[in-house]
């Protein structure tokens, strides 16, 4: 048998292998990073910022193609994150869209001739009293995003440490849930016109007006529902199992 014969039958014999090695590589158990980055990747692709809390460090399941990222429900506030191989699994998420908080006062830049400032040094985690701040002239194009009343800002809690030197603006603040992770919430379901109560526990944190993930006490299953008022949630629909 030639030389050249005995290369290609090496080839054909080793191809499968090959093959099988290719597919092994790409194989991996998704983590919490990189569903982050697929969310803000995809969030990005449409004007978005996005800053979805997930542990980097999570591990979810295997997939051995790029993950999906689609919109739970009317907005982007909760998304889906779906790996369509080599066995289909999805989990739902919040996305944090910034800017699509409600309630943290933004200012405009074009108007802005004084902002809230603090009158010592502060580290993360203090809370802001009354007495720490002041209101001081600044330059209407030097920032996009302040406080102008102390009101909007005594009482807050600091994400990080921050000098007088800096006018507070809303990344400096940790934000102000109506519902916390593990806290234990009430369930309104409407089933036939009539409205029924059950304890609930919070999956993921949440202001007024969000869409969180949930888990029923009474039945154990996994729901979602719109934040009403403090600890006090509508549902909305029994996630699949």
């Amino acid at each position: 048998m030639s030389s050249d014969m005995l290369r290609w039958l090496s080839i054909l014999l080793l191809w499968p292998v090959a093959l099988l090695a290719q597919d092994q590589a790409v194989t991996r158990i998704v983590t919490g990073q990189e569903v982050q980055q697929a969310i803000i990747d995809r969030l990005a692709s449409i004007g978005e910022v996005a800053a979805p809390n997930v542990m980097a460090e999570k591990q979810f399941y295997a997939c051995d193609a790029p993950l999906e990222v689609e919109q739970a429900f009317s907005g982007w506030r909760s998304v889906t994150v779906r790996c369509p191989s080599p066995v289909e699994w999805s989990i739902a998420l919040r996305a944090q869209v910034l800017g699509a908080v409600p309630h943290v006062p933004q200012a405009s830049e074009a108007y802005v001739t004084q902002a809230v400032f603090l009158r010592r040094p502060l580290r993360s985690g203090d809370r802001i009293q009354e007495g720490d701040l002041e209101l001081r002239p600044i330059d209407p194009l030097s920032v996009s995003s302040v406080y102008i009343a102390i009101e909007d800002v005594a009482g807050r809690v600091l994400s990080q440490s921050l000098t007088p030197r800096v006018p507070v603006s809303p990344r400096h603040l940790q934000r102000n849930w109506a519902v916390n992770t593990d806290d234990i919430v009430t369930l309104q379901i409407v089933n036939g016109g009539i409205e029924i109560e059950s304890p609930g526990i919070a999956l993921e944190p949440g202001q007024i007006g969000d869409i969180i993930l949930l888990r029923n006490l009474s039945s154990g299953s996994e729901v979602t529902g719109r934040i009403s008022q403090e600890r006090k949630v509508q549902v909305l629909s029994k996630m699949a199992p």
